[in-house]
């Protein structure tokens, strides 16, 4: 098993720090003897949290048990030493600073370390008992290689960082929006993070990650702001096309309705209506004709119009088809308009109404004229 220089550090935290606060030559034999119960040590957690710009944020934190008071005190001591930086050197950003320089040429990259909070130490309450953590954090540049949508966490090249010991884990969080694509050797999702818990053996230039864009980052907000305009957009034509579609059908259906009513043959009470009387005559003159009745379903609005015209003596008002039709106004007067330009109607102006007539009908002789 390969253990080099930054897993001796890491052990170095977990046990560095008591002893440089245990100092037998103080002369204050209280102080050592409270200190020489010093807090059980749980483990050292690695965290590196990549990011978008492929930098890496390092945390590196060593956990004390503090069951007893004198555990707390003892961690109070030693947590004021280690941020003043007066425990063994051991444990301090210097040991990755030591190795960045290799691996920058191992991996084609310049890299450093930044560290502008490098020591920090709290407390964490679990009741009647408590956690001590001291932790060092720091920046390591171009820690991950970014090729477009892809992020390669390569920087473990050669050993130098080592193996996990019982109590150690290592953490890689992924920048937001980005899935694994290769995870070597297998790892654990903690938190949307993948974990290793010692004791973890690894190969040459492991770990090693390679993360993908899974397309669902954060858009700019100029884009989303496009995006919500074209989204809005397309709702309002979708909405038009829906009520336009609504209303036509609303047309055709009372168009259907009003269709069958001239052809009924009975009245509610058993007679004959007028309307089937007029349609029963004019079926007769095509019987005689050798013609056959047309279904009125099966008619353009023209054909249904001169249909009707037909039907009651070649004239009818204007407001009188729209009765008979069920269509509104404009549609008719539209219709109408369209067919006296074509030939196939002729109108005529009376007071504030239209005659309307088949062609040859008399609509412009002068005896309808004086109507």
């Amino acid at each position: 098993m390969r253990q080099v220089a930054l897993l001796v550090a890491v052990v170095c935290v977990l046990a560095a720090p008591v002893v440089a606060a245990a100092d037998p030559t103080s002369g204050q034999a209280a102080r050592t003897l409270d200190l020489q119960e010093s807090p059980d040590q749980e483990g050292v957690d690695i965290t590196i949290q990549l990011q978008p710009d492929g930098d890496a944020r390092w945390n590196i934190s060593a956990r004390y048990a503090l069951e007893t008071a004198n555990d707390s005190a003892a961690f109070a001591r030693l947590a004021e030493q280690f941020k003043a930086g007066e425990t063994n050197t051991g444990f301090s950003v210097g040991v990755f600073e030591s190795v960045v320089s290799s691996v920058s040429d191992e991996v084609g990259r310049p890299m450093q370390i930044r560290a502008t909070n490098p020591r920090t130490a709290k407390t964490i309450d679990h009741g009647n008992n408590s956690t001590g953590v001291l932790s060092i954090q720091f920046t390591w540049t171009n820690f991950s290689r970014v090729e477009g949508e892809r992020f390669v966490v390569d920087s473990f090249t050669g050993t130098w960082f080592g193996d996990l010991e019982p109590g150690q884990t290592l953490t890689i969080q992924p920048p937001s929006g980005f899935e694994p694509e290769q995870v070597r050797p297998e790892a654990t999702v903690v938190n949307g993070g993948y974990q290793w818990t010692g004791p973890q053996n690894f190969e040459s230039g492991q770990p090693s990650v390679v993360f993908t864009d899974d397309g669902l980052q954060e858009q700019p907000f100029a884009t989303s702001l496009l995006t919500l305009l074209g989204v809005g957009a397309l709702a309002l034509v979708v909405g038009g096309i829906l009520v336009w579609a609504y209303q036509y059908s609303g047309d055709a259906g009372r168009s259907s309705t009003d269709d069958q009513l001239p052809n009924n043959s009975s009245s509610p009470n058993g007679g004959t209506t007028p309307e089937a009387a007029a349609t029963a005559g004019s079926s007769d003159d095509s019987a005689s004709g050798g013609g056959a009745a047309v279904d009125s379903e099966l008619l353009s609005d023209e054909e249904r119009v001169e249909q009707l015209l037909a039907d009651n003596g070649g004239r009818m008002k204007q407001a009188k088809i729209v009765d008979e039709t069920r269509w509104s106004n404009a549609k008719v007067s539209q219709l109408l308009s369209s067919m006296a330009d074509d030939g196939r109607v002729e109108k005529l102006r009376i007071g504030r109404e239209n005659l309307i007539s088949l062609p040859g009908e008399g609509v412009n002789d002068e005896e309808h004229a004086d109507e």
